[in-house]
């Protein structure tokens, strides 16, 4: 019998103003399974992510979530849209990692972990402390719960991060480019977190410009560019043997900036914003 999809999406389009920022992309998003996106700046790619856990209001197609449309309702004159108790019902299964870390720097790293299951799921004090010193304990963080966010580096602030989204037992996690924001030196502790949370086997789907990564953990790259998916597939395929003359394009623009890193002596696999290609 086949498998479900986690998420579904089909024809798939954004629209600010005149600009069409999603331009009928349709996406399986199967359980397990590590999908990366990548592409030039302004390609979709996190309005996407966006549009997929409803932070983003999509123009028209669909998004489905284990089964179940999120954010509008089907009716016999078309889609109407939800109420946000139930967009919240569709998508309290869906984690997210942001750019930024959007921590509350007036909390502690626990209590910044713990808040979305006392606010959305209701869960006692007592039992939302143990889940997230277990999710604390996943990104290696257990002894820092008691600090406050400005007592951590970047790259344990976006580990924080993680363990919010972890805390909650999503069954998938959409990752924003979790590593932008970082120094270069502090990149690694993060991509490491998420590999390991790969290799148990949690479905993830992140925008990322770290192409090691998606070499090495992805089940499947998705290359999107003017909102549209131009070309997907296994890393190995996608990245050794590029169909379109777009990705081929953009993967030789990023291994020349790539080895500019290198000779710079910064870290390999990773670009600034200014840099990526």
């Amino acid at each position: 019998m086949a498998t479900q999809p986690t998420i579904r999406i089909r024809d798939l389009t954004k629209e600010f103003g005149t600009f069409s920022a999603l331009s009928g992309i349709s996406l399986d998003i199967n359980p397990s399974e590590v999908v990366c996106i990548i592409g030039p700046s302004g390609s979709g790619k996190s309005t996407l992510l966006r549009c997929t856990s409803f932070l983003e209001e999509y123009t028209s197609g669909e998004v489905e979530i284990e089964g179940r449309l999120l954010g509008y309702r089907r009716t016999a004159s078309g889609l109407v849209r939800e109420s946000e108790q139930n967009i919240d019902a569709v998508r309290r299964n869906v984690g997210m990692v942001f750019q930024h870390f959007n921590l509350w720097p007036h909390m502690t790293v626990l209590g910044n972990v713990t808040l979305g299951l006392r606010l959305t799921k209701h869960v006692p004090r007592a039992k939302a402390q143990e889940q997230g010193r277990r999710a604390l304990a996943k990104v290696g963080l257990e002894n820092f719960s008691d600090r406050y966010p400005s007592q951590l580096s970047g790259g344990q602030q976006q580990r924080v991060g993680i363990a919010r989204a972890l805390a909650m037992e999503p069954h998938v996690i959409l990752f924003d480019e979790p590593t932008s924001a970082l120094d270069p030196q502090l990149v690694g502790e993060v991509l490491d977190t998420m590999k390991q949370l790969a290799k148990e086997g949690i479905t993830m789907v992140v925008v990322t410009h770290e192409m090691g990564f998606a070499a090495q953990v992805a089940d499947r790259v998705v290359f999107m560019d003017g909102g549209k998916i131009i070309e997907q597939g296994p890393p190995a395929k996608l990245f050794n043997d590029p169909q379109s003359p777009r990705l081929q394009e953009f993967l030789d623009t990023w291994k020349s900036r790539n080895m500019l890193f290198q000779a710079d002596g910064r870290s390999p696999g990773t670009a600034e914003e200014g840099a990526r290609p």
